[in-house]
């Protein structure tokens, strides 16, 4: 089920859940339990790296964070034991696992550090191609197509133009020194000659059986800005005349007794398409999932995620337990929340609904729109029931993804008290999302968040404050909460709205 793109760490992915005291046991029971729903999920589809790495976090949460919980002495003795019971299996299947989950792990990191250092010795690979000192950036189109990489890396063809020319498929005899004055189409300076304009006062003559049948040969013109080399558009250029027809005079043209065909491009050194160095990029196109639209997308942007593709790593590489899995929602469930928010929104009350779905093939899918019972200010929003709502996502066997609410007069931002209600649910489930309606923004109509981890999570778990107030930034100095880059408009997505109103 993983793809041979990601470097796995599984210590990173099953790190400590540190205990937060003003969420309950029982809400951390439920954590337990959505866990154990996963696993479930990963064991029935064969994925048991994913598997192992769910046992692992559900026998850390209940041997090391909910027995450090304040009410944990006071809880339920039939809830312990149930727990406590559950942790021996995860823990007996751990052992059972253990063995294939390595080996397997050891030839997806081989593969991953494989395909990266392939990846980094591509031509393709780099962001600007430099042709001998002119440098050319790739542009989109040539990204489309595999071409991924830095904007900061510049790649050199450093081998000699003498190595490219014995690699091109041309049946052309190897000029010699002494005789490239009259067979050299680069002149009679070689290979490191400038091109001259022809000469006047020597007349060109040509013979009368010119075979007209066009030879194509690869192209050596520059490309044009953002454009892939080689792919030249030939329709407004001029034929360009070669040197040594500027050298041939009538008793040379006599001599040979090969035809001069029409002018053609000059030879390309590129590398053929079907090249062996450049087999192990897999052309395909975007999924047809489109990419939430969001602003703050400072980060590299997201494309679908092929087996020649790097996903975003940390900066030692290792895609840690912080990288969530994709999220996929209805392209039209916005506005039908925004449909059955408008009566409040029209009286400038704030409205919101919780976010449930399912799990498959390592992408959740919101297929419920949940409207809770709720009391609403012009700037907040508060749920009067979580009861039915946990009701109606374990009838339904949903994971709780994230909540959506509207700001019907202010902008398209993320509160201080809409930090500290996204947190329950990013504790929950690191994929949960937050979604922001801003109607009377000029800006940005809407707005896909979470808080980062493990720095916006660290801020918001240690502060005890109240209300509206402000928050100092994490300790890595990056910002709370970010946009998110993993979340899909899908129009694929099948969605219930239930209103418990």
């Amino acid at each position: 089920m993983r793809s041979s793109t990601e470097r796995i760490n599984i210590a990173a992915s099953a790190r400590k859940l540190d205990v937060d005291n003003r969420i309950s046991l029982r809400y951390y029971y439920r954590i337990a339990d959505n866990i154990l729903k996963q696993a479930d999920i990963f064991r029935a589809e064969k994925n048991i790296i994913d598997l192992y790495i769910m046992l692992l976090r559900f026998s850390s949460l209940t041997s090391e964070t909910i027995p450090c919980h304040r009410d944990y002495g006071a809880s339920l003795r039939d809830q312990k034991v149930y727990f406590k019971k559950r942790l021996v299996n995860a823990l007996t299947e751990l052992e059972d696992l253990k063995p294939q989950v390595q080996q397997k792990i050891n030839e997806l990191n081989r593969r991953y550090t494989y395909q990266s250092n392939s990846v980094q010795q591509s031509a393709v690979k780099n962001q600007n191609l430099t042709y001998h000192g002119v440098t050319k950036a790739v542009g989109p189109a040539a990204r489309e197509l595999g071409y991924y990489g830095s904007r900061t890396q510049h790649l050199s063809y450093s081998k000699p133009m003498e190595e490219q020319f014995q690699r091109m498929s041309l049946n052309l005899l190897r000029p010699k020194e002494e005789t490239l004055s009259k067979h050299s189409i680069l002149g009679p300076n070689g290979l490191y000659g400038q091109w001259q304009p022809p000469r006047s006062d020597r007349g060109v003559k040509y013979p009368s059986n010119v075979d007209l049948t066009p030879v194509e040969f690869p192209s050596l013109q520059q490309p044009k800005e953002n454009e892939l080399p080689g792919k030249i558009d030939h329709s407004n250029s001029e034929p360009v005349a070669s040197s040594m027809e500027s050298t041939l005079t009538v008793d040379h043209v006599d001599r040979e007794k090969s035809h001069v065909d029409e002018p053609c491009p000059m030879i390309s050194f590129e590398e053929p398409e079907t090249s062996p160095a450049h087999s192990d990029i897999t052309r395909q196109p975007s999924p047809p999932p489109v990419l939430a639209e969001v602003q703050d997308l400072v980060h590299a942007t997201h494309a679908s995620k092929t087996d020649c593709t790097i996903e975003n790593p940390s900066a030692d590489g290792i895609v840690h337990s912080e990288s969530p899995l994709e999220l996929h929602i209805a392209t039209t469930m916005m506005e039908s929340f925004m449909k059955l928010a408008k009566s409040n929104t029209d009286r400038n009350l704030e409205t919101c609904g919780v976010l449930a779905g399912s799990l498959k093939n390592r992408k959740f899918y919101v297929t419920a729109l949940i409207i809770p019972k709720q009391e609403s200010t012009s700037n907040t929003c508060q749920t009067t029931n979580e009861e039915e709502i946990f009701e109606v996502q374990d009838k339904k066997s949903l994971f709780p993804l994230g909540w959506i609410h509207t700001h019907p007069t202010q902008s398209c931002f993320m509160s201080s008290v809409d930090l500290h209600t996204h947190y329950s649910y990013q504790i929950m489930l690191p994929e949960a999302v937050a979604i922001v309606m801003a109607p009377t923004d000029t800006r940005r109509k809407h707005g896909i968040f979470r808080l980062t981890a493990p720095g916006g999570m660290s801020v918001i778990r240690q502060c005890q404050q109240r209300g509206f107030h402000p928050h100092n930034p994490p300790p890595d100095g990056g910002s709370i909460y970010d946009s998110c880059t993993d979340v899909y408009m899908n129009p694929s997505v099948k969605f219930e709205v239930i209103d418990l109103r």
